[in-house]
């Protein structure tokens, strides 16, 4: 069953059966409810593959997506990269195309997203990490009806928004109750977190509640260190870090981020050992520092998946109708040096 068909069933023109599947104006009421029964008696299903493929040359879907700096060989935001890119390598044929923007901080995030409202994209994909500005970047977007997908963290927003990202409390938990495992209460806990221009990120923060509310459950009762800090690669401890270290009861620290190998940098030039820590992210130092047993577990957050699903996610809001997920949960993965190369 095709359009033709019901426009010969109703007895109108193929071009009203258009609007009224595409729910555009200039058609009766009373027309619609009649066009609608026969849709709905007949099963006919729009084909938006075949649609959306006649539509590829002449009408472009077009993505913004705005991420943080990759000046690094490997750095976290090439994940998220490569799986839009994955997803754009399916979709291409139905014309979906993908523009890269760079931020460094609060400043050049505003300053490109201002450049993004200048040209005419469909959706935006991005990151929440000024509260700020996202809520202003929301607003502009509701004026432009443009869809706006936000990776890696959640945040409370203004307007309605849409994260695909992991639960940063609940992995929180996760770390809490596996670094519990391997120092317990007699042992003593710090929690290195990172910062920017606005101060420590919302998902280090979700994920520092999430640990300490672990160790409530266990009844823990020691304070936990928790420190901010920005995390390059010159990182050094200080010295107050270092002698309580180097006290002889059991540690654990827990990275909130991607950095936990520049944790490891720091305690090998200290000459420090037996340190228990977790962290977050698969990126090359990680992944070293996890087979070399300097790291006992990493959380995954599939950046690349993140990636992937907000391209196809947006792809079937904007050519199928389909509604836009509110939330896309991440699973919490759990990497240890065993099942490494499995995962």
């Amino acid at each position: 069953m095709g359009i033709k068909q019901i426009a010969k069933l109703a007895n109108v023109s193929i071009g009203t059966v258009d609007r009224v599947i595409h729910k555009r104006p200039g058609v009766s009421k009373e027309t619609e409810k009649k066009i609608l029964k026969i849709i709905e008696e007949t099963g006919y299903t729009k084909n938006t593959t075949a649609s959306r493929l006649k539509l590829a040359s002449i009408k472009k879907i077009k993505f913004a997506v705005l991420l943080p700096e990759t000046k690094k060989e490997w750095n976290y935001w090439k994940l998220p990269i490569q799986g839009i890119n994955n997803a754009v390598s399916e979709l291409k044929e139905m014309g979906v195309a993908v523009d890269f923007l760079h931020f460094k901080d609060s400043k050049t995030y505003s300053k490109e997203i201002d450049a993004i409202f200048l040209k005419e994209y469909n959706a935006i994909i991005t990151v929440p990490f000024f509260k700020t500005e996202s809520n202003i970047l929301l607003q502009k977007a509701a004026k432009k009806q443009t869809s706006v997908v936000f990776l890696d963290t959640e945040i409370d927003l203004e307007n309605n928004a849409h994260f695909i990202r992991q639960n940063s409390r609940q992995a929180g938990k996760v770390a809490g109750r596996l670094l519990y495992g391997l120092v317990g209460t007699d042992g003593e806990y710090l929690i290195i977190n990172k910062q920017n221009d606005k101060g420590t990120l919302v998902n280090n923060t979700q994920r520092e509640e999430g640990f300490k509310e672990f160790l409530k459950t266990v009844h823990y009762k020691k304070e936990i260190l928790s420190k901010s800090y920005y995390l390059k690669n010159d990182f050094k401890l200080s010295s107050e870090l270092i002698t309580w270290l180097k006290t002889k009861t059991p540690k654990g620290i827990f990275v909130t981020n991607s950095k936990s190998h520049i944790l490891v940098k720091a305690l090998k030039k200290e000459g420090i050992t037996n340190i228990q820590i977790i962290g977050f992210d698969l990126n090359e130092d990680n992944i070293s520092c996890l087979k070399n047993e300097e790291i006992n577990f990493l959380i995954n957050q599939q950046p690349i998946l993140q990636g992937y699903m907000a391209i196809k996610n947006l792809f079937n809001h904007i050519a199928k109708q389909e509604t836009l997920k509110t939330n896309y949960n991440i699973p919490i993965d759990i990497i240890l040096k065993e099942n490494l190369l499995t995962s």
